[in-house]
């Protein structure tokens, strides 16, 4: 069967004619799009003049910021931080204060520069989700930037031979003090199923090596709950389950500096 191009076309343009809608707000144009953010809400982006007579698009800061209002630091944590300049490379997008923008100079590129802002929003977007995905390696960043923070000392990626002979491996160890006992910590991303496991018998193995030690697990509860499985297989051992969303209120309990 053959395709009929002109019929393709067709059925695209009035597509996009169906669902990109255009008003005019006077100093700008505001662009809704069919496209859908994590709340399921339509995307929108503005058009203006800049002072030397060029046409911008923007999405008016609202990506920058919705990763601000759900605290992913994508300035400091090096792996969002090189994931946001490839993205914006890749799309020949820039920042401007907080807003993404695309700046070109005749119309006819209008078409093709919306759809590079809007696959550069789209998958900015995505940092949103590695506060529920599997890539530990970012959440154990947001942790040591948390500690930072609050001036928490820390001693990162720390190997500590257990009776079995290996070296197990955990993600911050904060030194013991006068008022307080070393805390060997290791960082959860996703705190159900069977993600317990390994880091339960990592603690095991070490605790006769590190009887004066006490072991925290950090779970990220953010968007996956913890279940009462993975929560209660660490405090049957005596380890600690802190939740992340709760971070506020146990910060001051692990500085080794402040008295119980």
């Amino acid at each position: 069967m053959m395709f009929d191009i002109n019929e393709l076309n067709n059925t695209y343009t009035k597509w996009n004619k169906d669902n990109i809608h255009i008003v005019d707000q006077g100093d700008f144009v505001e662009i809704t799009t069919p496209f859908v953010d994590n709340h399921h809400d339509y995307l929108q982006v503005v058009l203006y003049y800049n002072d030397n007579g060029q046409l911008v698009l923007s999405d008016d800061g609202y990506t920058l910021n919705e990763l601000t209002l759900y605290e992913i630091d994508y300035k400091r944590s090096l792996k969002r931080k090189e994931f946001l300049n490839q993205t914006l490379k890749s799309f020949g997008v820039t920042i401007l204060d907080s807003d993404l923008t695309i700046t070109f100079d005749k119309v006819k590129d209008f078409p093709r520069k919306l759809l590079n802002l809007l696959q550069c929003i789209l998958r900015l977007s995505d940092m949103l989700l590695t506060s529920r995905s599997t890539v530990t390696s970012i959440f154990y960043e947001e942790v040591g930037i948390f500690f930072d923070d609050n001036n928490i000392l820390k001693i990162p990626d720390v190997g500590i031979t257990g009776t079995s002979g290996n070296e197990n491996k955990f993600d911050y160890i904060i030194p013991a003090s006068r008022v307080k006992k070393e805390k060997v910590i290791k960082t959860i991303n996703k705190p159900n199923g069977d993600n317990f496991k390994y880091p339960l018998l990592s603690f095991l193995d070490i605790k006769e090596n590190r009887a004066k030690s006490e072991f925290v697990v950090i779970a990220n509860d953010y968007v996956n709950e913890i279940s009462e499985k993975f929560e209660t297989s660490f405090t049957n051992h005596g380890i600690s389950v802190l939740r992340w969303t709760e971070r506020k209120t146990w910060i001051d309990n692990l500085n080794p500096t402040l008295a119980i």
